[in-house]
């Protein structure tokens, strides 16, 4: 039962009418109230003749209690409260500060305000878990608070808080067991405690949760953690004296969904003794491949103990960095001087080592094969829009656009899932614009979340225009249009040529004789270029059991708006003309290339 405290003292808050409706007012501080969603909430289908007298009674004698800071506003009422004034909101802003330093990589500050969240909570209002006029706002809060659980429980293990983590959560674990960030949190500070069997019997409780309830498996990093357990719970030492590097990954956002099967792949091979120690991971630009491959390097922090590093393989506008560019900056991180023969003494030091290397924006197979180890325990993840076919023993990890569940849990994440569940025909808009992909839905959930005011609706309808969403998605300084002019300068000279030719198609899917038509005339026959643009993810394609009758190829519309664009600033005499003819998607060029 709540308690409002005046002078020191419990004030006098009412009955269960008058107490339903200041925990209204609570959950809503700050924020007008009207007058029908506070009747609608105290009596629900069927209100007395009186219920409008009766919640003007009620608002007067909680007045007697909050003076002026309870006030008639506009077509209702607003309880005006300060973060100092109420535990909740004292959590509440306490959990958005640590959960913002935890973005910059704060840690230690984070652990500490996350901590001090913690310790204010009491399950709010308890006394009303089971009025559904309610529901959504306590879920909302009950929600925050294990995220920010989880949060902390992850920082306090890092930083060997193993005790205080095993005090704190305690009381939740089980539960929710299905909460696999907490259970993992949980199993790493009893093993550190030397209480693996218990940490041993709550992964199977956790696993027979997840399959009972959901018919799933546990997750990557609950898995990680398990295999870690059987092999000795702890990380081995570091291989070798001397320097070596630490850990200097980008943050892991901590929003990210999805792709469990493609890290439960890559941990499967890169914690087995018998996988492949080199995984590239290849999708359409735009489809988070950076994202992922950061988020599975930290899963394994523990099984490379002498440092992850991330190389960025492309310059600021998207240019391929040189093989002798690389050396120098992995010779860096190590500690040495290029000097002579720099791959010889980058190969003689990782050899000795565990490390786990990031190389990102990959476009040249002679750059990564020039820094891949030529031995030793370590590993490399490769991210970038090409396939690299020409890489011998691979794992290859291909990311597909987001499922409609991760999408919309991806938009929740940022937007709130309140906001989501209330308009699920706009989230369906907004989500077929975006195309499914991670990037392009990440820029519309922090535009939404930066305009609270923006109906879901509006944004919506603003998409389905495709020649808007390069200027719809952006936000601050993330923006669609940037990102895909990044990955447009990396392209080869002879792929630009042929995104100019396929921007004067009709818009996606391209059919086959279109593209053929399209690509006549540059200098590789068109069924080698084609090839090429499928190997470098410009072009998707089916798989070849469920092409029919003429094969057919796509293209992200955002890509292919400003593909078009390119083109007719690089060509305005040649600006985009559709021909139509007999064959759809068909487009008749000359021998001069023109339409």
């Amino acid at each position: 039962m709540f308690t409002v405290l005046a002078d020191g003292r419990p004030a006098d808050i009412g009955g269960p009418k008058q107490r339903l409706l200041l925990a209204h007012l609570l959950c809503r501080a700050n924020c007008v109230v009207s007058v029908k969603e506070l009747l609608d909430a105290l009596w629900g289908d069927a209100p007395p003749r009186t219920a409008l007298k009766n919640l003007q009674v009620y608002v007067s004698k909680l007045r007697r209690v909050f003076g002026e800071r309870l006030c008639h506003a506009g077509n209702g009422y607003r309880l005006s409260l300060g973060p100092a004034e109420c535990d909740l909101l004292r959590f509440e802003a306490l959990a958005r500060q640590g959960r913002q330093l935890l973005r910059g990589a704060d840690t230690e500050a984070a652990a500490d305000l996350l901590g001090q969240a913690i310790g204010l909570w009491q399950r709010p209002l308890a006394e009303f878990a089971d009025d559904p006029s309610l529901a959504a706002e306590l879920g909302r809060r009950q929600e925050l608070f294990l995220v920010v659980l989880e949060d902390w429980a992850e920082l306090a293990v890092a930083a060997g808080d193993h005790q205080q983590a095993l005090d704190r959560l305690g009381d939740h674990v089980r539960p929710h067991a299905l909460r696999e960030r907490l259970g993992a949190a949980w199993i790493r500070s009893l093993a550190a405690a030397g209480r693996v069997r218990e940490a041993l019997a709550h992964y199977e409780h956790v696993r027979r949760t997840l399959a009972d309830e959901l018919g799933v498996d546990p997750g990557p990093e609950l898995s990680l953690v398990y295999r870690q357990l059987l092999d000795g719970a702890a990380a081995p030492a570091s291989w070798a004296g001397g320097h070596t590097p630490g850990n200097q990954l980008p943050r892991d956002v901590p929003d990210f969904v999805g792709r469990r099967a493609e890290a439960g792949q890559v941990l499967a091979h890169l914690t087995s003794p018998h996988g492949l120690d080199v995984v590239l991971v290849s999708g359409p630009v735009g489809s988070g491949k950076t994202a992922f491959a950061v988020h599975v390097a930290h899963l394994l922090r523990d099984t490379f103990p002498d440092g992850q590093v991330l190389v960025d393989l492309a310059d600021g506008d998207g240019t391929a960095i040189p093989a002798e560019r690389v050396l120098a900056e992995l010779l860096d991180l190590s500690g040495q001087d290029p000097g002579p023969q720099p791959l010889g003494r980058w190969r003689r030091w990782i050899a000795r080592r565990k490390l786990l290397i990031v190389l990102d924006n990959a476009t040249h197979e002679d750059v990564v094969r020039a820094v891949l180890p030529g031995s030793g325990a370590s590993a490399v993840i490769v991210a970038g829009s090409t396939w690299l076919s020409g890489l011998e023993s691979v794992l290859r990890v291909p990311l597909p656009p987001l499922g409609d569940a991760e999408s919309r849990e991806l938009l929740g994440r940022v937007v709130g899932s309140s906001r989501v569940l209330a308009d699920r025909d706009a989230v369906r808009r907004i989500l077929d614009g975006c195309e499914r992909s991670p990037l392009a839905i990440r820029i519309a959930a922090a535009k939404l979340a930066t305009l609270r005011h923006l109906a879901l609706g509006e944004f919506a309808d603003r998409l389905t225009d495709q020649r808007r969403v390069l200027d719809e998605l952006a936000v601050g300084g993330l923006t669609l249009r940037d990102r895909l002019t990044r990955w447009y300068r990396g392209l080869s000279d002879q792929h630009r040529a042929a995104c100019h030719r396929i921007a004067q198609l009709p818009p996606p899917p391209f059919g086959h004789g279109g593209i053929a038509a399209a690509l006549a005339g540059l200098s590789t026959s068109e069924d080698l270029l084609l090839e090429s643009l499928l190997e470098a993810n410009v072009l998707t394609a089916p798989d070849a059991e469920v092409v029919a009758c003429e094969a057919s190829y796509d293209m992200p519309a955002a890509v292919y708006w400003l593909l078009r664009e390119t083109a007719e600033r690089a060509a305005p005499e040649q600006a985009a003309t559709v021909v139509p003819f007999p064959r759809p998607g068909l487009i008749h060029f000359d021998a001069a290339g023109s339409p």
